[in-house]
């Protein structure tokens, strides 16, 4: 049986990252997310860049080995040199193919092991926040608030994946989601963590982002570690915890 890895290869153009082509996709289709009807086999994994007949492709592991990346798969973050919105995308291919069972109706039930980190810091820092179905993004947001330098004088937005200043989930902090009076925004009060699992279907390596200064953007963002079964999670929360509010808990982290 071949590697779920062999399907793919990185295509490399004139932009700044490389990107992901699934070679087996079938071009035929006209519900592809992504194809853009444009030259060359394979279906491009994000709607971002353009292709072009004279792209070179090479097979997924020689692109990893030939920049000496540290990765067997799509697990965990995308390299610099590949496009994220393309890796993102792959990952979550790859794992419904391995993982084919329809888990939707574990959502509002299971809790989650986040891992935020601050981007250009990832290696000297990070913190576990581990969340129950029903912790809301306000009670999250606290206890970011706590392992950062963050307050309330800093306006600040969660999304998805990187979706730093385009966020499709536009949560605020209450404060500020009351003073620009914009209602599509929501208050971070109102959407529990059952909602953005709803959302975005999250499971074991998928991503969350915060922004904040956006004049000048700064941006944290945390890895799904694990996902707790409700047993799990009571045990993870009724131990030894750095700090907590009602139904979250910052459990272990690594700083300088």
């Amino acid at each position: 049986m071949s590697e779920p890895t062999d399907r793919f290869v990185v295509e490399i153009g004139t932009g700044t990252v490389a990107h992901i082509i699934d070679m087996d996709a079938d071009q035929d289709e006209t519900d592809s997310r992504f194809s853009l009807g444009l030259s060359g086999p394979g279906e491009k994994m994000c709607s971002r860049g353009n292709r072009h007949p004279g792209d070179k492709r090479v097979p997924f592991v020689e692109f990893l080995s030939h920049h000496d990346i540290d990765k067997s798969g799509f697990e965990g973050d995308a390299p610099d040199e590949i496009c994220s919105y393309c890796w993102s995308n792959t990952r979550e291919a790859v794992g419904r193919e391995q993982d084919p069972d329809d888990r939707s109706e574990q959502i509002g039930t299971v809790g989650y092991r986040l891992r935020w980190k601050q981007k250009g810091r990832a290696r000297e820092e990070w913190y576990d926040i581990v969340v129950r179905p029903e912790t809301t993004m306000a009670e999250l947001d606290r206890l970011v608030c706590r392992i950062s330098t963050l307050d309330d004088f800093h306006l600040r937005m969660y999304g998805l994946e990187d979706e730093y200043l385009d966020s499709s989930l536009n949560v605020l902090p209450d404060h500020q989601c009351e003073e620009t009076g914009d209602r599509t925004y929501t208050k971070a009060s109102e959407m529990t963590i059952a909602d953005v699992a709803e959302r975005a279907r999250l499971r074991k390596g998928d991503r969350l982002s915060l922004v904040y200064d956006f004049g000048t953007p700064s941006h944290y963002y945390c890895l799904v570690k694990e996902v707790y079964e409700p047993d799990r999670l009571d045990e993870v929360l009724d131990g030894d915890v750095i700090t907590s509010t009602d139904t979250a808990a910052i459990v272990t982290e690594k700083r300088p």
